[in-house]
């Protein structure tokens, strides 16, 4: 399992982890002001076909985080994380971090079980 945290200089690192559950949607003022900015990136982007603002844990002990959950035309993106760590980082400044999980058909399945969509490519 893969998924990509935006660094301390901006520059997603790429971390296997042994497992992924989704617990639920991660919903608030801020959380909803991330969503129109990305929104409107990927209307302009067209290469993320569904996404999600999801509480996720990775198991293993790592812990719950909140994660961006994608569903990519062309599967994990570096450059298309490194463009949503920049809209995040205007936002949210350059001292937080995003995870970005990259979904298979199978987890998007799972995923919209426990949680909506904000975004879905027409």
């Amino acid at each position: 399992m893969d998924r990509m945290k935006r660094g301390t200089k901006g520059k997603p690192k790429e971390i296997k982890v042994p497992e992924l559950q989704f617990l639920g949607e991660q919903d608030g003022i801020p959380e909803r002001e991330l969503k129109v900015k990305l929104v409107d990136f990927f209307n302009r982007d067209r290469s993320v076909e569904v996404a999600f603002l999801a509480v996720v844990d990775y198991g293993a002990n790592l812990g719950g985080s909140i994660a961006l959950c994608l569903q990519s035309r062309f599967g994990p993106d570096r450059g298309l994380a490194e463009k949503i760590g920049m809209i995040f980082a205007a936002m949210f400044g350059n001292h937080e971090h995003l995870d970005i999980v990259f979904l298979s058909a199978e987890q998007v399945i799972a995923l919209e079980k426990v949680c909506r969509s904000f975004f879905r490519q027409h």
